[in-house]
Order: C-alpha cells, then structure tokens, then sequence
C-alpha cells in the first residue's frame, strides 16, 4: 500500500543560504519515490490605478541525497514535484535502487523572507509488486556488429513490447554509455565477451572488465572471475553451438551463474543445449538458463524477443530483473506471446529448492493452441504428459515424489508434421529434509 508523509518546515531568515538536510526512511521494497514541496515564492501587490506587481519573497532549491551521502540529485526551485524509481527519474535526477534507510531532502534556502518561509512537504512512497517481465538478454548494436543504434534498439524493443532489454555487444562495452531506460523498459548494460573457443555474457555492470583479450583457456577463465568480481552475473552463450561451441569447460573453475540454452529459433543446436543442462541437473546440479535473440538485426526467426526471457520477478527495477535471472525465477518462450509457465511446491516455485515433506507440485500453464502437449521433466525423464486442447488457463496437480528436479516443457506441432518447443521452465530443486545452500 502506497504511504504518504506530509509536514511542514518552517526556513527561518538565519537559515537563509545555508543548505537544509531533512531526514526521512525509506521503507522496505520501496518502487518509487515521489516527493512534491510548496511554499510562497512570490506577492502580489497594488503599484498604483490597474497596476498590479509581483515581487519575490523566498527562492527554496530541492535536492536529494541516499544514505550514504551520495546525491542522487538537484532541480533547483523551478520543479516542485520528483520522481525516483531505479530505473528512471525526473530530470535533474538519476534512477536509484530505493534502499531502506534514512535519506534526507535537501532545501537550498537561497533567499529567505523576514517571516520566515513555510515550506510544506509530501514524500510518497510506492511499494513494489510482484511482475511477470518479459524480455531479451542478448542483441547487438552497431557498437559490434549490429545495424541499429542503441536508441533505433530501445525503440524497436519498445515496439515489440518488451519489458526488459539487454544490450551486450561483442567485446565492446561502449554502447553501454547511451544505454537509457524508461517507465515502461528497464535498458540493462552488458556485453558479450567473444572468443574462438566460445562466447559468454556479462549482465548488469556497465565496464565489468578491464579487457577481454585472452590468449589462453587461463587467461579467460581469469578475465570471467574478474566481471563476477566486479558484480556482473554471467551466463555460457549457445553452449552447443556448430560455428562456435563453449570449449572452456564447466566445472567449478568456470565462475558462471547460468547457461543460455535457447538462441534464436530452436534448432538442434539449442536441444543439444537444453540436453547438456539435463545433465547436469540429473548429476544435481543448480544451474538457472535463460534465452535470447541474438539479434544483430530484423532477420526471419531471430527479431527480439525471439526467444522472450519470461521473469517473476520482485518489481521492474533492475536489481530485481538481475535478481530473477540469477535466482532462476524464469521461463524460456518462442516469443513474446509464448505460454506462460508457473511451478509451485508449497512456497518454492520455479529456482527454487524445495525442502518441505510430500506434496504435490502445482502446475499453471496459459495460453496453449490446440496442438500443444504440457510435458512435466526429471532425471528419470518424462514423469507427465498432456493434450489438453487449446485453452486459456491449463492448471494441473502431479506427484513428483522422488523427484531431484522437476522442470516442464510446452512442445507444439505444426503442419507437416514437424514439432517445436514453445516453452521451457527452470527447475524446482526437490531436497526434502536438507539445509538449504548458502
């Protein structure tokens, strides 16, 4: 529920030219903040027959600092309303994540009236809500190979009504510098670090790396735990890949937090992927995936979106789009209109590990056609299967007792006979009576 303080500060003549902190706390799981002030600035008064003067009493400036001191920004007097969200902010202000604590308003008292000068306040605060996002975690600009301009990018993404995009250029992080989000799409920062014995992403963190050249398997396992160092999450692109293969390794040497197991169309390359990640889920391990286009640029089966990361995310702020990713909370559609997936065991859902005593998993699937088959996945292999014709919810109660993992598939065939993935969940980990990991 939105909460709304409001007060007033009384500027007095002594405080005139001096810079005024006002503390206030920042909620938990704030979304955004707004914050709107008043007072008198101008009188009217009579300058003689059908004359009417304005003269200027008081001139109060506005800014805003963080806990730690830092300003996330200043509009002078001529603004009376702010906005702050992580991803955006009112101009004269940069998106910030909106932590818990004690922030403080700043007042400029910059000319001050003998009266002293009123200042009403109203701070607002929006908390977040749980979302589904869709999005792309992989496309290029013309900072590589690409053909648009992160701008021509943004607005295609915008268009094609994502909620999320990832610019991850190969080996150059320069177009991270016009990245630029808006209340309706979080811009992240990336880049995708290219070498002849395969590629991998980093997300999150504007220069991860110092540089990417590497002429050993070493070298560019040491450049990987420098980005992870440096706060970025990484993921092993189209690890499978006929043209260019993860040939690195995947053991615990290599710092990564999640596997790309669907680039563009699904092809044989990206079911040998989707096969390797099985395995490596049968010998237990937690290993969250994403997917993404790969787009360079408009091409038949690989525009945005095409594959769509689909995220349960906390809010839109890119903390939370970063946290989803890493914690799995995430399905893998053709597109943008692809079925959605949700898996629940008591309250672990998709990413998550589930340690609770028997209990049956809750399966939600929307928007299946007629010819789609829900499939339910573990290390024995297929534990369910069903046609349940087309329909706009499908929900569905299985045991899966015995199970290490459970994952769930939507297949759909076409004409001629030939038959696609349409959507892959991330795993529910079933641990029954273990500690969770630290």
């Amino acid at each position: 529920m939105e909460t709304v303080k409001t007060f007033t500060r009384l500027v007095t003549p002594q405080e005139e030219r001096q810079y005024l902190r006002i503390p206030f706390e920042m909620g938990l799981h704030t979304a955004s903040l707004t914050i709107t002030y008043d007072y008198t600035r101008h009188r009217e008064f009579p300058g003689g027959p059908g004359i009417t003067l304005r003269g200027e009493l008081n001139i109060i400036d506005l800014a805003l600092e963080a806990p730690d001191g830092t300003l996330v920004g200043a509009s002078g007097s001529e603004r009376r309303e702010i906005t702050i969200h992580e991803n955006c902010a009112t101009p004269g202000y940069i998106g910030f994540p909106l932590h818990a604590g004690t922030w403080r308003i700043v007042l400029g008292a910059y000319k001050v009236h003998e009266d002293g000068c009123p200042v009403s306040i109203s701070i607002t605060q929006t908390p977040k809500e749980p979302v589904l996002l869709k999005g792309d975690c992989h496309t290029h600009t013309v900072h590589s190979d690409g053909w648009y301009t992160v701008e021509e990018a943004i607005a295609r993404a915008r268009q094609d009504r994502l909620d999320f995009l990832f610019i991850t250029d190969h080996n150059s992080m320069a177009s991270n510098t016009f990245i630029r989000s808006f209340p309706d799409i979080a811009v992240l920062p990336g880049v995708e670090v290219t070498y002849y014995g395969g590629h991998y992403n980093l997300f999150g963190v504007s220069r991860p790396i110092k540089t990417y050249t590497a002429n050993t398997p070493e070298e560019v396992l040491a450049i990987m735990r420098e980005g992870r160092a440096n706060g970025a999450l990484i993921s092993i692109n189209h690890p499978c890949d006929g043209n260019c293969p993860w040939t690195f390794g995947l053991g615990n040497a290599v710092s990564y937090d999640m596997m790309e197991i669907w680039n563009g169309a699904h092809t044989p390359d990206n079911q040998k992927a989707i096969d390797l990640w099985h395995g490596q889920l049968c010998q237990g391990q937690i290993r969250p995936v994403i997917g993404g286009s790969d787009s360079h640029h408009a091409q038949l089966f690989r525009n945005y979106a095409t594959p769509a990361t689909f995220l349960y995310a906390k809010s839109n702020g890119k903390s939370d789009i970063l946290d989803a990713m890493k914690s799995g909370h995430a399905f893998i559609g053709m597109s943008v209109d692809a079925p959605h997936i949700s898996l629940e065991m008591g309250e672990a859902r998709m990413g998550d590990i589930y340690m609770g005593g028997q209990a049956p998993l809750r399966l939600r699937i929307g928007g299946l056609l007629q010819e789609d088959e829900v499939l339910l996945m573990n290390q024995t292999g297929r534990v369910f299967s069903d046609k349940p014709g087309k329909c706009f919810k499908y929900e569905a109660e299985v045991d899966v007792s015995g199970s290490l993992f459970v994952r769930a598939e939507v297949r759909r065939a076409l004409p001629g006979g030939f038959r696609t993935l349409t959507s892959i969940s991330n795993p529910i980990y079933l641990r029954p009576g273990r500690e969770a990991p630290q």
